[in-house]
């Protein structure tokens, strides 16, 4: 906690510095989130977020402060930056630079933007940091753990048109990402991607689809395990397909939203398909609110299955397989659920939610949960795990 006050205390010095220049347009964003699992044997693990909590009441795994600065540095050319302050699966509570780009305006309807960016992997990716703008508490792990990769360096278009009744939205983009873990980096090499999203009024509809050579070393001791008894009996070439530089994965997903400003309706489906390091696995959420002056009451549903393991071999010896099966329960976060949730608008500029979700981990997995410490669990298979979550959204 000390740290994090200090990191607060660095960006509000910055915020004033920059006000004071009197030349960028300075924007903030925050989350004071908590989450309570009702087995104090587990907690919540938002993939490639958070670090999993001891026991009881978590913190780490929606709160964050973050702030954004914009200017003009010359017709057309506009500079944007973004330093967020949350607790990562290192464990650490630091700042980072969530954007850093420039952006060129060639056209009335085309945008270039260079340098660090959001990977639009998702229907709400750009405002993922930015909670008061979401419905939920957070957004559904099922489909939005698929991906934990969210910073992108390299380069985006967005082309604007209209058709007709519709406004249409394209946007490739290139670039490569890299994910802080608890022991080694995760890395996309080479991130190749295309986004569409149709308007119209009230309702919209994104399709995107990327791809990029994968690199996941993995070194917790189930891992060192069973990549040590698989190379000592000869199976070599099945212990390269749990770990290294050599992977490909591709990533689609489809999104619908419709907001009339007393209705929501949200679905979303993502897949992801990779050839080694992680299985293969689909999710999807389907998110129904109604608001009511200022509540907005909400209902999910929502789910994730793998199509594929890590690792499909079979082995000649019974104790391997056991060991292969047990490594591939273990990276497997399928898992169904329910959640509830009301919105309080007790101001202009800040929200409170109060959210409980059932959640059902799916055979030979880990859900969206991790062990606590000494708990001696290896798996969560079957378990139903019930969570409330509350957390205060705001901007400045």
């Amino acid at each position: 906690m000390k740290r994090l006050i200090a990191c607060v205390s660095v960006m509000a010095c910055s915020l004033g510095q920059a006000q004071a220049a009197g030349d960028w347009l300075v924007s903030g964003f925050g989350t004071v989130g908590a989450v309570r699992p009702s087995d104090s044997q587990v907690s919540l693990l938002r993939n490639g977020i958070n670090t999993p909590g001891r026991d009881g009441i978590d913190f780490g795994a929606d709160s964050v402060l973050g702030i954004q600065a914009g200017r003009n540095v010359a017709p057309g050319i506009d500079v944007t930056a973004q330093v967020i302050v949350r607790e990562d699966q290192t464990g650490h509570v630091e700042p980072r630079v969530a954007w850093a780009f420039l952006c060129f305006n060639p056209l009335a309807s085309m945008e270039i933007r260079l340098g660090r960016l959001r990977v639009p992997f998702f229907m709400y990716s750009e405002s993922l940091w930015i909670n008061y703008a979401n419905p939920w508490v957070r957004p559904p792990t099922e489909v939005y753990g698929l991906n934990p990769f969210s910073d992108l360096d390299g380069a985006d278009l967005t082309w604007r048109s209209q058709l007709g009744q519709y406004d249409l939205e394209l946007r490739p983009f290139i670039g490569r990402s890299s994910l802080e873990r608890q022991f080694k980096r995760a890395r996309l090499k080479r991130v190749l991607g295309l986004n569409a999203t149709v308007f119209r009024d009230d309702f919209s509809v994104h399709v995107g689809h990327a791809e990029s050579p994968l690199s996941l070393p993995w070194s917790d001791p189930l891992f060192l395990a069973v990549d040590g008894a698989l190379r000592q009996s000869g199976q070599g070439a099945v212990a390269d397909q749990l770990s290294g530089d050599s992977g490909y994965a591709r990533f689609d997903s489809v999104g619908l939203q419709w907001d009339d400003s007393r209705y929501l309706l949200s679905v979303e489906y993502a897949r992801r398909a990779a050839n080694r390091y992680i299985p293969s696995a689909h999710g999807w959420e389907v998110t129904l609110g109604t608001r009511l002056g200022q509540f907005t009451l909400y209902s999910v549903l929502a789910r994730q299955s793998q199509d594929a393991p890590v690792s499909s071999a079979q082995l000649p010896v019974a104790q391997l397989q056991a060991g292969l099966d047990l490594f591939n329960a273990s990276r497997n976060t399928a898992q169904r659920s329910v959640s509830l949730g009301v919105r309080m608008d007790v101001h202009r500029n800040a929200a409170l939610k109060i959210e409980f979700t059932q959640a059902k981990v799916a055979d030979a997995s880990m859900g969206s949960f991790f062990p606590v410490e000494d708990s001696g669990i290896v798996l969560l298979s079957g378990r139903r795990i019930n969570m409330i979550s509350t957390s205060l959204d705001f901007t400045f």
